[in-house]
């Protein structure tokens, strides 16, 4: 039949999954004091967590583009779930619409169609994928780029670093990372606007993707498509894009030279 007039699309491209169990790890805490939800500070930035009510009480998003997500588990649950069609023992009801009468007369789905082992190996798996590393962080160009970015204010979302806590790889305990983001969400401006809400995250907001391994896109997905829904053709036109909050550091980049904005860039592609 016809779609409803009151449908809400949103197209989603995957975004890349290193380091997720890294993420996890950086404690509620640090994430708490990077937020600025009323611009106390007036600086423009106005970062704020999303916070997802959950059995354990509330917990701050930190995966999917709004950050919808707080566990790496719990993202795996919801990929089975909303994009496979797969019941687990985290969602074991069947992701049915109101016009699938037969799927919500039995919306249990039976037994777990992803057992418990098969579950907690992709869960391991997607939380130690690892973050490649750097390829020439000490070259000139690189360098330069990096005090750039710092300069026209990325990094006032894209947070450079910083130290993990309780972790559920132990090994992933006490790690000083490099992941350029603060995890929270922001006013994007009405460019980038998709007027689609996912939990307390608003049409226009969007949470910080991680930028460390941003510059290896092309060879492992053999394309160079970035934002949520793919727009831009390069992570220059993904910078064009940012407005709201970004407004001011994309006008300070697009005011840079030829050359520092290649520099910028290329630095970028080296995370």
């Amino acid at each position: 039949g016809p779609f409803p007039e009151d449908l809400m699309i949103s197209p989603r491209i995957a975004p890349h999954m290193v380091g997720l169990g890294l993420l996890e790890a950086i404690p509620q805490e640090r994430l708490e004091e990077l937020s600025d939800p009323d611009d106390d500070n007036a600086d423009g930035v106005s970062g704020r967590v999303q916070w997802l009510d959950t059995e354990s009480g509330p917990q701050i998003g930190r995966f999917g583009w709004k950050g919808d997500a707080p566990t790496v588990e719990v993202q795996v649950a919801g990929a089975f779930a909303g994009d496979m069609g797969l019941t687990s023992a985290l969602i074991p009801i069947d992701d049915c619409t109101t016009e699938q009468h037969v799927c919500l007369e039995e919306p249990d789905g039976g037994d777990p169609e992803v057992d418990e082992t098969v579950f907690s190996r992709v869960v391991l798996y997607s939380s130690a994928l690892a973050v490649p590393a750097r390829r020439a962080a000490s070259d000139e160009t690189v360098l330069a780029g990096k005090g750039l970015f710092r300069q026209v204010g990325c990094d006032d979302c894209h947070t450079p670093s910083h130290t993990t806590g309780e972790a559920a790889i132990p090994e992933f305990e006490g790690l000083l990372i490099w992941p350029y983001t603060d995890l929270l969400l922001h006013d994007m401006g009405e460019g980038l606007a998709d007027d689609r809400p996912v939990g307390s995250a608003n049409g226009r907001e969007w949470k910080t993707p991680p930028l460390w391994g941003v510059g290896l896109i092309e060879s492992v997905n053999k394309h160079t498509r970035f934002l949520h829904d793919g727009r831009a053709r390069s992570l220059e036109e993904a910078v064009l894009w940012h407005g709201g909050e970004a407004q001011a550091s994309r006008l300070a980049f697009m005011n840079l030279t030829a050359d520092e904005r290649a520099a910028l860039l290329t630095f970028v592609e080296d995370l």
